[in-house]
Order: C-alpha cells, then sequence, then structure tokens
C-alpha cells in the first residue's frame, strides 16, 4: 500500500490462486475526515483518480439506502416476491422519497428545522427531517408543502452529526500524489 497521502494504480492484473482478471487496482491511503484509512478499489475498468472520487459517492448511496430501508419506509420487511409489484413499489417509493426530500430544502429554506431537528446544525438526512416534518405537520393540522423545492447548486447546509465533525474536511482527493 502506498504512504500516506499517495496513490498506485496497477492495470491488468490477476488477483488470488484463482487467477481472478484482468482487473484494475486503485491503492490509496487516503485522507478522510480525521484520519487516514487505506482504500484498496479493484475494478473491472482501468483506473485513475477519478476511482477514489466515484468511490467517495457510494457512501451517499449507502446512507440513503439506509433512510430507505429502516429509517423509513421499512423496505426489508414488506416480503414482497413478485416483481412487477417491487416495481412498482419502487417508483411509489422513490417518488416519496422525492418528496421527502423536497420538504426538507423547503423547511431548511424557510429557517423551520429547528421544529423537527434540534441539533445545532441540521444533523438528519433530508428524508429524516421530511419525514419529521410530514409527521409534525400532520400532527399539529399544518399545511404539507405542495411545491417541489429545489435548489441548483451545492448543499448551502450540509448535514453534520457535530461540531467535530463540521470541522474536520471530507476526503481530500486533491492532495494524494501518484507512485510511480
Amino acid at each position: 500500500m502506498p504512504a500516506k497521502g499517495q496513490a498506485l494504480f496497477v492495470h491488468h492484473v490477476w488477483l488470488t490462486q484463482r487467477q481472478f482478471g484482468p482487473v484494475h487496482l486503485a491503492l490509496a491511503h487516503v485522507q478522510t475526515a480525521s484520519k487516514y484509512q487505506l482504500w484498496a478499489i479493484v475494478s473491472d475498468d482501468s483506473t485513475n483518480l477519478v476511482t477514489f472520487y466515484e468511490y467517495g459517492l457510494r457512501f451517499d448511496l449507502e446512507e440513503n439506502s439506509l433512510d430507505e430501508k429502516s429509517a423509513g419506509f421499512q423496505l426489508e420487511s414488506g416480503e414482497i416476491r413478485n416483481e412487477q409489484a417491487l416495481a412498482r413499489l419502487g417508483l411509489i417509493l422513490a417518488i416519496a422519497t422525492l418528496y421527502l426530500v423536497s420538504t426538507s430544502i423547503a423547511v431548511v429554506t424557510t429557517a423551520q428545522c429547528r421544529q423537527v431537528d434540534p441539533h445545532w446544525q441540521h444533523g438528519l438526512s433530508y428524508f429524516q427531517m421530511g419525514w419529521r416534518w410530514l409527521h409534525h405537520a400532520l400532527n399539529l393540522g399544518k399545511r404539507l408543502f405542495t411545491v417541489l423545492w429545489f435548489l441548483p447548486g451545492p448543499d448551502p447546509e450540509p448535514v453534520y452529526a457535530s461540531k467535530k465533525q463540521a470541522a474536520t474536511p471530507i476526503v481530500v482527493l486533491s492532495s494524494i500524489q501518484l507512485v510511480t
């Protein structure tokens, strides 16, 4: 593995005694929020620095799946076996997720976060904040947002679990040096 802050790319290699390949490797000692982590990525596509960025995006998808499975829709307990029914449910859940995220953006934009998120700076995902707002509004007889709210550009108020996390940088890929 490369030293801290360095990356190494190896192409057209075979892995294990079974000779699985040819594959491409992206190896790095990457700085994350507060520490360095070793990343070893195996790909069927040629690897470069973009590989680490794309791999980092995977964490967003996993958080999103967690929200939709256990924090909201309880998808894993549905036990639906029919492929067409599952596809229809997937569409319904995608639309519901879109509404919940839009609602959360409206809550943030209209400065009503504290009503559903007690953190110093919103610490819930947009999905969870939208879910809580929906319950909040229905329990208090408030009107629901009827227009979808989406803002162009990066998130103006990213979610942080703590002040410490907010103060530390996200994955730093620009400082990785290639090992030749």
